[in-house]
């Protein structure tokens, strides 16, 4: 395994990435519905600007006794110093109990500083203010977090292809760089044809954007046909294609050694909207955990909890949740499920609807049943699928208008056709101009 360090980044630019935690207190209406913003200052004199803290890794940021994480661009200024944390007071619950807050500079992820508060800050508590300054407390960390990132190198299968040299790869990201870090687990790496993998360890540099790939032109052999790298970070178990059906050789194409790589681009995940009916009965509610399956004629989703912070699943409600996974095509069936934990287990579930976001088609999954250990079948997980839609017909419909003096009209006409299976409603009979003459 190789490891790569990249704590002190040279020729550092004008714009750092900061990663802010926000802990707020846990205290009775310690949470804010507010809009927070945050400004940092430096020992140099220099501050970064009021930054609006929003994309919290929470649906619902600054709830009480959470912790919300929060990556933002701001202007490098150095070491901080201090720090400015407000809210503009909206929402109906406005007050905000913070206990603290912690920002790296993610370009030196060693070193964190730390602001403690514990105080209010709203119109009705404490001092009433809604705005604070706080000194930040620098802290060393004795460990640095490490990511590991898996590389897959593939060797065209072409004459010379394989090369002697040695091997260099810098991973870029939004969050910075590795610096180069030499590949090499054996002796006999990079054959034609062949594919090696490597391991290395390295702080966490966020969504990569590209690659430098490169060798050093030593050894007999030292042209190099590469044919496209993979990369998998296995902190968020992503897979980055790197394609490049070219030579790295100082007599072969461009004549270069070194190439910059940008992923190939992956199928969007796609959304679905997903709504839940609980039966209202007593006791259909549940405290269980929720997992739903998708199953279409493109592919599966695989298992997902369906949660969206509230008290869900409880009897008569109705939960909406967003589903974002690749896409499988036209829905043939679901699998839903729970875990059968909680005081309240048993659940009974009346339908789920399912929009695509992609096609704008709805899908109606009734159950009307329990899934439960002590009702029903015992069954907690249930295939279900979908109701067929009732498919249009055609009436046709002939009116005769009587043959007197004024039996014609010119008012709009409506007609609504009841049945054995339902009614239409009301459809407007309209042609043409002159509908409804007298005879």
């Amino acid at each position: 395994m190789q490891s790569c360090d990249n704590n002190n980044i040279p020729n550092r630019g004008k714009l750092t990435s900061y990663e802010i935690l926000v802990y707020t207190g846990d205290k009775r209406g310690a949470g804010t519905d507010s809009n927070v913003s945050i400004t940092l200052f430096g020992k140099n004199g220099k501050q970064t600007g009021k930054i609006p803290l929003k994309n919290s890794n929470n649906k619902d940021p600054f709830e009480r006794k959470q912790v919300d994480k929060f990556r933002v661009n701001g202007d490098y200024i150095g070491e901080l110093m201090k720090l400015h944390i407000e809210h503009d007071n909206s929402g109906q619950s406005s007050g905000w109990f913070l206990d603290k807050i912690v920002v790296t500079d993610l370009f030196e992820p060693k070193t964190q500083y730390v602001a403690t508060c514990n105080q209010w800050l709203a119109k009705d508590e404490g001092d009433r203010e809604i705005s604070r300054d706080l000194t930040l407390h620098k802290q060393q960390s004795t460990t640095q977090k490490s990511n590991y990132y898996k590389i897959t190198v593939y060797t065209g299968n072409k004459s010379g292809a394989g090369t002697d040299s040695d091997v260099f790869i810098t991973l870029y990201g939004k969050l910075g760089e590795t610096g180069p870090t030499k590949l090499a687990n054996q002796e006999n790496n990079f054959e034609a044809g062949k594919k090696d993998e490597f391991t290395i360890e390295c702080q966490n540099i966020g969504e990569l954007n590209q690659i430098l790939i490169a060798h050093n032109n030593k050894g007999l052999s030292s042209g190099w046909f590469l044919d496209r790298i993979l990369i998998e970070d296995t902190q968020d178990h992503r897979t980055y294609e790197f394609p490049c059906n070219r030579w790295l050789a100082k007599d072969e194409d461009d004549k270069q050694i070194a190439r910059y790589l940008v992923p190939r681009q992956k199928v969007r995940n796609n959304l679905y909207k997903v709504t839940v009916f609980t039966g209202n009965k007593s006791g259909a509610g549940t405290d269980a955990d929720v997992f739903i399956t998708l199953f279409g004629n493109q592919g599966q989703t695989g298992q997902t909890k369906l949660d969206n912070k509230t008290d869900a699943f409880e009897a008569g409600k109705k939960d909406e949740f967003t589903v974002e996974c690749p896409a499988v095509g036209e829905i043939n069936k679901i699998l839903i499920e729970h875990n059968n934990k909680g005081l309240s287990s048993g659940w009974f579930l009346d339908r789920i609807l399912i929009e695509d976001t992609q096609d704008h088609r709805t899908y109606e999954f009734p159950c009307n049943r329990w899934l439960a250990k002590d009702e029903d079948d015992k069954q907690i997980a249930r295939y279900l699928v979908p109701r067929q839609k009732v498919r249009n017909n055609l009436y046709k419909v002939t009116v005769f208008t009587g043959n007197k003096s004024g039996a014609g009209t010119d008012s709009d006409v409506f007609i609504t056709l009841y049945g054995k299976l339902g009614e239409t409603g009301p459809t407007k009979l309209a042609n043409q101009e002159n509908n409804f003459e007298a005879g």
